[in-house]
C-alpha cells in the first residue's frame, strides 16, 4: 500500500493536499515567529522565522509539483464523431 501511494502518478490529489496543509502550517509558524521577533530579540526566533519561511517556499514547490502532475494526467475530452 505504501509503495502504491509513493509511486509517481498515484494519488497525486492526496499528496497535493498533504503538501498544501504543510504550506498552511509552515506559514502559521513563520508568521508567529516573525511576530515574536518584533517583540523579543531572541536569536532562535529569527532562525525559526527563516527556517519556516523557507519551508513555506519548499512546500509550495511540492504542492505545485503534485498539482501539475495531477492536472497533466487528466485525459483529453472525448471528441464526438459523426458518421457521414
Amino acid at each position: 500500500m505504501v509503495q502504491a501511494l509513493c509511486t509517481s502518478g498515484n494519488h497525486e490529489g492526496l499528496k497535493c493536499g498533504v503538501h498544501a496543509a504543510g504550506v498552511a502550517l509552515a506559514a502559521l509558524m513563520a508568521a508567529y515567529n516573525i511576530a515574536a521577533c518584533c517583540f523579543r530579540s531572541d536569536r532562535h526566533l529569527r532562525v525559526n522565522a527563516l527556517v519556516y519561511t523557507l519551508a513555506v517556499g519548499w512546500e509550495i514547490k511540492q504542492t505545485l509539483h503534485h498539482y501539475n502532475h495531477n492536472s497533466s494526467a487528466v485525459p483529453a475530452p472525448a471528441t464526438i464523431r459523426t458518421s457521414a
